[in-house]
């Protein structure tokens, strides 16, 4: 009887102990994010004033071992709050090109690849959801606006721009594309 009284009390105690290391790392792993200040829009707004596009050449730190010698690519952030921002990049008739958008405190929230490139560039415009509606009110409806629109949820923001070099022969003109990109601010 005494034995199974200690054995019941061990069991418990150890089912105390998982229950407060479960509940330990469920707490650290929420707050991990909170308490980061590596994450990528902090990283990228590091580089350089909003709407300077950045070349990632020369910030492997950044890329975290992720680099890709045949990709060229830059980035520049930009904050809403002081208007919608126009990122265009040039598009190649072969390979691959595009532009992605990632929000500050989250992931991507639009991406454009050269397949939807008109006139020789991918081009979006990134707004807040006010933003989109006030220029959707200002749209004609017998003459719709053609720009691409991509709304986030967060003011900040940065975009990437991405180029791919088919071959090795072709990695100066990748980098020629991304350093075409142009992030500005629009009416």
């Amino acid at each position: 009887m005494r034995l199974m009284g200690k054995l019941a009390e061990a069991v418990r105690l150890i089912a105390c102990l998982l229950l407060i290391a479960v509940s330990v790392h469920i707490v650290s792993v929420l707050s991990v994010p909170s308490l980061s200040h590596a994450d990528a829009f902090s990283l990228v707004s590091r580089l350089g004033p909003e709407l300077r596009l950045v070349a990632l050449d020369g910030h492997e730190a950044l890329l975290d071992g992720m680099e890709d010698p045949d990709i060229a690519a830059a980035v520049c952030s930009f904050d809403l709050a002081a208007g919608p921002v126009k990122l265009t990049l040039p598009a190649g008739a072969d390979g691959f090109s595009s532009i992605a958008l990632h929000q500050e405190g989250g992931g991507a929230f639009f991406a454009l690849s050269n397949s939807v490139a008109e006139k020789g560039r991918i081009e979006v415009v990134a707004l807040t959801p006010a933003q989109a509606a006030d220029r959707a009110a200002d749209d004609d409806p017998d003459n719709p606006s053609e720009e691409v629109r991509a709304v986030s949820s967060r003011a900040r923001g940065f975009a990437v721009f991405r180029a791919l070099a088919l071959f090795p022969s072709q990695r100066q003109a990748a980098k020629a594309f991304v350093a075409g990109a142009k992030c500005q601010h629009v009416e």
